[in-house]
């Protein structure tokens, strides 16, 4: 009787092939990446992604001097219990971090295999229960057509697998297109987004802890909106995860 190699080997050969003739490059750093690599970040990248510095502040998970909560939580306590991230994200003015030129990749360049990476990163560092429920943030129908994807939901999905967690994907609805939130300041965010999220009609809150998932963490005002809907739906508590958190 003759061996034959099982399928997943001549794929990998066949990935060796093209990787040799079609060579990928990183998409956070635009390096080659090596033959056989399987994630489309460099593994110099991805040890670049470092985790946000502690102390940080309790609820938001704002990087801190040394206090227990920032001074935009004491003044406007989120309805989450709290939000945490994988790794810092930095939109510097000399230059994105990798972390911010993978993000970027995916949500403006339509980079869809970057959320398998960072899925990976999410599931590496991943805080909170084994049997919570993951519910991405939801795009704007409008701005879902215009885009092709929810970036939150190819995280969560991808967190998911890695994790074995449930995904709520139509828990929750982005029911009135908002204007764009960058570069905005925390108080005009928060007015951007009142009564901005829901739960769709006939979704039933899950018995089990949620955790809103999502690309980055800037002023915390979208993750707040999608708690408070939660929480008046009858969630009991309600965390936040994110790939990136902005200083």
């Amino acid at each position: 009787m003759h061996n034959r190699d099982p399928p997943f080997t001549m794929v990998r050969w066949l990935r060796l092939l093209l990787d040799a003739v079609f060579p990928a490059d990183c998409e956070a750093c635009s390096a080659p990446l090596g033959a056989g690599e399987r994630s489309c970040v460099c593994a110099r990248c991805r040890e670049a992604m470092r985790p946000v510095p502690e102390p940080a502040c309790a609820s938001c998970g704002a990087p801190l001097a040394s206090t227990d909560s920032c001074s935009s939580c004491l003044r406007h306590p989120p309805a989450f219990t709290t939000a945490r991230a994988a790794a810092l994200y930095l939109p510097s003015g000399t230059g994105l971090n990798p972390l911010a030129s993978a993000i970027q990749a995916l949500k403006y360049r339509g980079r869809r295999d970057v959320a398998d990476a960072l899925g990976a990163l999410l599931a590496e560092r991943y805080p909170y229960d084994a049997d919570a429920v993951l519910v991405p943030i939801p795009l704007h129908l409008s701005r879902l057509r215009a885009r092709g994807f929810n970036q939150a939901a190819l995280l969560a999905r991808a967190l998911a697998r890695r994790r074995g967690l449930g995904v709520a994907a139509r828990l929750l609805a982005r029911v009135r297109p908002t204007p764009a939130q960058a570069g905005l300041p925390a108080s005009a965010r928060r007015g951007n987004l009142h009564e901005a999220f829901a739960v769709r009609p006939g979704e039933a809150i899950p018995d089990r802890p949620l955790v809103l998932v999502d690309d980055v963490l800037t002023t915390g005002a979208t993750a707040d909106a999608c708690a408070r809907a939660l929480v008046a739906a009858g969630a009991k508590r309600v965390d936040v995860y994110t790939v990136g958190r902005a200083p």
